[in-house]
């Protein structure tokens, strides 16, 4: 089912909705079954920098399932930090 064909069917039972407010709600809709499904995923690489522990993700990034550092999978890392930066070197 295309879009338009998807858009004439919710205007059968809703006809006071405009093209524009349906596309607006599928998108919201689909975006949202993806979210809660895990359905599309993505891989990224990142460039580290020396002694900084925190980075800023995309926006669109919703759950980190791993990170591989120098081809070495880091553990997930649950409750806080036990240690300060100084600890590790």
């Amino acid at each position: 089912m295309n879009l338009k064909e998807m858009i004439e069917l919710i205007q059968q039972h809703h006809p006071h909705m405009g093209d524009n407010e349906i596309r607006i709600a599928l998108n919201r809709a689909s975006d949202h079954f993806c979210a809660a499904t895990e359905i599309v995923k993505k891989s990224w690489t990142q460039d580290t920098v020396k002694d900084q522990r925190y980075y800023t993700l995309d926006e669109s990034v919703i759950t980190v399932k791993s990170l591989n550092l120098d081809d070495v999978e880091i553990p997930r890392l649950v409750g806080g930090v036990q240690m300060e930066d100084e600890d590790y070197t």
